[in-house]
């Protein structure tokens, strides 16, 4: 008797928990939620570099604190130069082309980038749900396969995208690791109560 078939599933270990979560009745809505989040922040730390997120916030923050009135087709045009950095990445090429429509809509600023990067992100999520149900239909049957669809695509289409963009931008900025305890050295020094 195998755990599940989410051990078999071809994707990244972020993917495979969510997969377990989504399948599983003992994980909530909120539960689900939070895998989602993580499965989509490790894809969005692996795929897109940090020069390409850059290169697009400046694009839309430059263009909003201009003393002039933001030029969309100036900066569509920087953002389809901006697509060789991206030429590796179908999470980055994502993010270019939710630019290209946010600022064809007018919209600049931070808001429209924690946008633009969590409506990349949603599409990503989309798409691997997709490969999450194949996967699940194959091993499986099509019911299972249809009601961990359903559960995960709720869970990522009710992610706000300007909040899982700044979740997705943010960390990046930080990066920084926690420190290690302390080392015990002394007989008396055992676990707080």
């Amino acid at each position: 008797m195998s755990d599940g078939p989410h051990r078999s599933l071809p994707m990244r270990k972020p993917w495979k928990d969510l997969a377990m979560r989504g399948d599983k009745d003992v994980y909530d809505d909120q539960q689900v939620v939070e895998a989602a989040t993580e499965a989509l922040a490790s894809d969005f730390k692996k795929e897109v570099q940090w020069p390409l997120v850059m290169l697009i916030k400046s694009i839309f923050l430059s263009h909003d604190n201009s003393l002039l009135a933001p030029d969309p087709e100036v900066a569509i045009q920087e953002l389809e130069a901006a697509k060789r950095l991206a030429a590796s990445s179908v999470f980055g090429m994502n993010a270019i082309a939710w630019s290209i429509v946010l600022i064809n809509e007018g919209r600049f600023g931070s808001a429209a980038f924690y946008d633009a990067i969590g409506l990349a992100a949603k599409e990503r999520g989309g798409a691997n749900v997709l490969q999450i149900e194949e996967h699940y239909v194959r091993k499986t049957d099509k019911s299972r396969a249809s009601r961990v669809g359903k559960r995960i695509k709720d869970a990522i289409a009710g992610l706000s995208e300007s909040r899982l963009g700044a979740r997705l931008v943010a960390p990046r900025a930080l990066d920084v690791r926690p420190s290690r305890s302390r080392k015990k050295t002394h007989l008396d020094e055992g676990v707080p109560l």
